[in-house]
């Protein structure tokens, strides 16, 4: 059962916290890469599902908002912590990997690559940009430590 391999209400509430719904007239959903992310959550809550058909492809790279940068690095981190590991079984529609894709855009403005271990990709982020790199560092590890 989702809910049991993947704590999706944890990850819900971190999306939330992303969004810039008082600066926005009205959510643009699937338009917006955090409104995207919470669409995601959502459909995976009430689906029960782990991977959405070519839901990587749905990113909404055109989304060019400037988000609180502390609370997207941790939705992030919460996101990587959540995954499971996969590694040689990663798939790139998984709604870890989409959400995950999402927030990165929303953050650095590009797609990373991962190859299913959050804890590399983690590392690769602060080689990407070192200062958003380390927020999420900082936050996986908070978050693993609990």
């Amino acid at each position: 059962m989702l809910n049991e391999q993947i704590n999706i209400k944890a990850i819900k509430e971190a999306v939330q916290h992303c969004c810039q719904e008082k600066e926005c007239v009205a959510c643009k959903g699937k338009e917006c890469l955090i409104g995207f992310a919470k669409l995601v959550s959502e459909y995976a809550g009430m689906k029960k599902a782990l991977s959405i058909p070519n839901g990587l492809k749905m990113v909404p790279t055109g989304d060019f908002k400037v988000y609180e940068t502390d609370d997207v690095a941790f939705a992030l981190a919460m996101i990587n912590h959540e995954c499971k590991n996969c590694q040689d079984n990663h798939d790139d529609n998984c709604v870890i990997n989409i959400m995950r894709s999402s927030l990165e855009v929303a953050l650095l403005g590009e797609h990373s690559d991962f190859a299913g271990n959050p804890l590399l990709y983690v590392m690769n982020l602060s080689r990407v940009n070192p200062e958003l790199g380390e927020k999420v560092m900082t936050a996986y590890h908070q978050l693993k430590n609990q």
